[in-house]
């Protein structure tokens, strides 16, 4: 059986590490691309440092760049194909090389066990883990992680809006190019905000920065429905913030309201006719004018502090 060769790979680490530059974004934190330390399970040499706490677990170093596919350059993941001399890459580009190597043309023929457990056994911190996430996976489903990671870059919720941003940047874009209609208020104290039957949305600026959008949805035949999300509080809980909506009604001199009690949702998309969480129904002709005025109140769990 042909064995897997750590000098081949080297030499397609160099160039991974030169082509992962040159690409950028996608995985690259603050700690040096050359070497990062990786956890690792079970090791069959003696182990050089101990991390402690008796779990049997070891602190090594080694660069990543020998666990990326040398074509396409992302981690590579199980099952991990080698042709006879041990040049290996991910299933994927054997594919679409036909199973030919794309360093000596040899035809690609066995698994490489070894190195599969390797990819299992070796965690590294999330890449956006200088963002807040504390998440630890495996290599080989580090790219998976990172594109679904909640701390990372997302799109402006705004439909229509190509904007890409990290969490703690959206506030600008919003007071830049989403700015209207708009309002800022104060947790705990309501405020009014008159909001025409068309409009999508209505942007809310809170006094710490935070970003709330309550949007508008049109119920074909019923009426529109009322929710408010939470914008770029990836670090927040859930459960954070609670809500309060209050619509008049201003048909004739019978004055009636519908009103909502909810926790707010956080969200990082928006798409039109689509509602998450709890809703204010307002019906059909609640409103003869077709501007509806919304109170609208705003709490924040504060954080509480133990007494010694």
């Amino acid at each position: 059986m042909a064995k897997f060769s750590l000098d081949d790979v080297d030499d397609e680490g160099g160039v991974a590490k030169r082509r992962k530059t040159q690409r950028g974004g996608g995985g690259e934190t603050s700690n040096p691309p050359s070497q990062r330390e990786i956890k690792g399970g079970e090791a069959s040499n003696p182990p050089q440092k101990e991390t402690g706490g008796g779990g049997g677990e070891i602190g090594v170093t080694i660069d990543p760049d020998l666990l990326d596919c040398s074509i396409c350059f992302y981690p590579l993941c199980p099952p991990v194909n080698q042709c006879e001399n041990g040049h290996v890459a991910c299933p994927s580009c054997w594919s679409k090389l036909q199973h030919k190597c794309h360093i000596c043309n040899l035809q690609v023929q066995c698994r490489n066990i070894a190195l599969e457990k390797v990819l299992e056994a070796a965690h590294l911190p999330c890449t956006y883990a200088n963002l807040g996430c504390r998440k630890s996976v495996s290599y080989s489903q580090r790219q998976v992680h990172t594109d679904t990671c909640e701390f990372g870059p997302s799109s402006c919720p705004i439909p229509g809006c190509a904007q890409k941003a990290f969490s703690g940047e959206w506030l600008g874009h919003f007071l830049k190019d989403h700015r209207f209609p708009c309002s800022h208020f104060i947790y705990g104290q309501s405020c009014t905000i008159r909001f025409n039957q068309g409009d999508p949305y209505f942007t809310l600026f809170g006094p710490d920065k935070e970003l709330f959008l309550l949007v508008n949805e049109p119920v074909l035949n019923i009426g529109n429905a009322l929710a408010l999300y939470c914008i770029d509080l990836a670090h927040l809980c859930q459960n954070d913030f609670s809500y309060e909506l209050m619509v008049d009604t201003d048909s004739g001199s019978n004055t009636s309201s519908v009103q909502l009690k909810s926790q707010v949702v956080s969200i990082k998309e928006w798409k039109r006719g689509e509602v998450r969480g709890s809703f204010l129904l307002v019906p059909l002709g609640f409103s003869l004018s077709g501007e509806m005025k919304v109170h609208v109140l705003i709490n924040k769990k504060l954080d509480v502090i133990p007494l010694d």
